[in-house]
C-alpha cells in the first residue's frame, strides 16, 4: 500500500531517471548526465559533482518540506477563521447601494 508521500515522488523520480537515461542516450557520460539533471532540476550546477542519488534525496525532501509548508499554512489559515456569533441574515450582509433610496439614520436622530 503506497502512502501519500510515495504518490508524489513517484512521478518527480520517474522524470529524475527518465532526464538522466536520455542525457546518457545522446552521449553524456554518466557524472555529466547528473549534473545536469540536477540543473534542470533546480539544483546548483557550478562547482558540484552529483549522483542521482543525491538527487533523488534532494529533490523528495524539497517536495516534502513544500508538503509540511503547505499543511502548516493551511492548519494555520484554520485557526485563525473567526466564527460568527448568532445567525445572520440577508440584512446583516446587504450593504447599499449608490444611488438607492436607502437611507440610513445617523446616530444623532
Amino acid at each position: 500500500m503506497a502512502t501519500n508521500g510515495d504518490s508524489l515522488e513517484r512521478p518527480v523520480e520517474a522524470s529524475l531517471k527518465a532526464t538522466y537515461r536520455s542525457l546518457l542516450a545522446r552521449g553524456l557520460e554518466a557524472g555529466e548526465a547528473a549534473n545536469l539533471t540536477a540543473f534542470l532540476h533546480g539544483l546548483p550546477s557550478a562547482g558540484f559533482h552529483w549522483t542521482m542519488p543525491e538527487i533523488e534525496a534532494i529533490v523528495r525532501r524539497r517536495l516534502q518540506h513544500a508538503a509540511d509548508e503547505r499543511l502548516a499554512a493551511a492548519t494555520s489559515n484554520l485557526a485563525v477563521v473567526p466564527r460568527r456569533q448568532g445567525r445572520s441574515s440577508i440584512h446583516d450582509r446587504r450593504t447599499p447601494r449608490s444611488g438607492s433610496t436607502h437611507v440610513i439614520d445617523s446616530p444623532d436622530s
